[in-house]
């Protein structure tokens, strides 16, 4: 069974048939203070109502052809989602691929512990259908960019073709390729995952193209990486080559200049990092692709020169417009990585907020009240439950106004684990009537939720 997914939260969900969308679920785990143990995946599965239980297998062979998939297993010092246990193998997805492994090699490695899980008519991500209208409008975004973008392309293309300029029109679609997969390679230097890129990077069956991308020679002068100047470069060809077609000669001339950079990077892959990377030998055969075109359609003799001071204008104007969307995509790429690097803050943020001693530290610094159940008649959840939250709350203030609903989701998620009690204040004396009638309200309508009485 072939799955996908940016981590295990989210294959499980595909394995339980449960309604999720990538981007909340890949955030909602990314930022989880819990994502790494046993105990933040059972909670996240209850956050999306599908209940699960974890237990420990004794007998691991004989016991894991039993457990009915899908199951979250705990392999070596990770987890993994097991969507298929055979006689003779198990299959199950691990770091974004699908993986098979006989059943000997994988209960060797597997601790006994499993996190079994039954999805219900209640399972569902946490408003999903909110979740889902902003994806799709996401989507609609994009695929109406990239559209605009595919038909300006495709018309270019065609009105080249008929006034016959075939060489700008294979030009346009070997400096696209040359996008497309520079593109790929920034994603991987920003550490963005793409299956496309994945995948190419492991044809070669030796690790992955980040061994290059991550050394000293990836950057030029160690700030402007190179995945970054294949992508100034082949966008600004493909906007010339649409826009300013005169400007042939210039970009053929300054494609030369790649063409030592091409055999230094095939030398430092072969005899330094000692590592091929298949998107860099892709970019540097799309150099000589563009250099061989060039040579058949005569770029380098274009009509379109009529003086040495023409060609001078084309060059320094093609050569500013390199480095003007090299130098841009250079500032805007730590931009395009940040949305990973916040959640990798706020998943450590997370963490320290769920840290107990933490809590337990900050709480005792705080001014203590001592409250009572004479303080108040407004109670919800159990009022013989060992932990109370005091709520002191004004009708008249509009975060109170928040928290309410906030206190009501959580008294739905923990049920009668514990107790809230409401304390009202005012901002003045002639407001207090308002207090006097939500008590009373409160004390006529034990059933209702504070938020209910007030709406009321």
């Amino acid at each position: 069974m072939k799955i996908k997914g940016k981590n295990i939260f989210a294959n499980y969900l595909t394995l339980l048939g449960v309604r999720y969308t990538e981007s909340f679920s890949d955030r909602y785990f990314n930022e989880h203070p819990h994502k790494y143990n046993l105990f933040g995946l059972s909670k996240m599965l209850m956050d999306y109502g599908i209940e699960n239980a974890a237990t420990q297998i004794k007998d691991k062979e004989n016991d894991l052809p039993e457990i009915q998939t899908p199951f979250i297993a705990q392999f070596g010092g990770d987890f993994v989602a097991v969507h298929k246990v055979e006689p003779e193998q198990v299959s199950f997805h691990w770091k974004g691929a699908n993986h098979v492994l006989t059943l000997a090699k994988f209960t060797e490695a597997l601790t006994g512990i499993v996190l079994l899980a039954e999805k219900s008519e209640k399972s569902i991500e946490p408003d999903y259908k909110a979740h889902k209208k902003t994806e799709t409008l996401s989507l609609l975004k994009r695929l109406a960019f990239f559209s605009a973008i595919g038909i300006i392309m495709v018309l270019a293309y065609i009105y080249n073709i008929y006034y016959k300029n075939i060489g700008i029109s294979l030009l346009l679609l070997v400096n696209v390729a040359g996008l497309c997969i520079s593109w790929l390679l920034l994603l991987k230097q920003m550490h963005i995952q793409s299956q496309y890129a994945d995948k190419i990077c492991s044809l070669f069956k030796q690790k992955d193209c980040n061994n290059v991308l991550e050394s000293k020679a990836a950057k030029l002068f160690g700030q402007i990486g190179w995945s970054e100047i294949g992508f100034g470069y082949f966008s600004t060809n493909v906007l010339l080559l649409l826009l300013f077609p005169a400007s042939l000669s210039a970009i053929a001339l300054l494609n030369i200049f790649t063409l030592p950079f091409t055999l230094w990077s095939v030398w430092y892959q072969k005899a330094k990092a000692k590592q091929w990377c298949v998107l860099c030998l892709m970019i540097l055969a799309t150099l000589w692709a563009i250099f061989i075109i060039n040579l058949l359609v005569s770029a380098y003799f274009s009509p379109v020169i009529a003086s040495y001071e023409a060609i001078y204008f084309q060059l320094l104007v093609v050569a500013c417009s390199y480095a003007t969307m090299v130098l841009g995509i250079n500032i805007l790429a730590p931009k395009l990585s940040a949305e990973k690097t916040t959640q990798s803050l706020q998943q450590s943020i997370n963490s320290i907020k769920a840290d107990e001693d933490v809590f337990t530290t900050l709480l005792k610094k705080q001014p203590s009240y001592e409250t009572g159940d004479c303080d108040s008649v407004i109670h919800f959840g159990n009022p013989n439950s060992k932990l109370r939250i005091t709520v002191l709350s004004n009708p008249y203030c509009n975060p109170c106004a928040q928290m309410h609903k906030r206190v009501e989701e959580l008294l739905k998620q923990v049920g009668n684990s514990i107790s809230v009690q409401y304390i009202l204040s005012s901002f003045g004396e002639n407001l207090n009537s308002t207090n006097k009638y939500l008590i009373a309200a409160c004390l006529a309508d034990k059933t209702g939720s504070f938020t209910q009485i007030i709406s009321d």
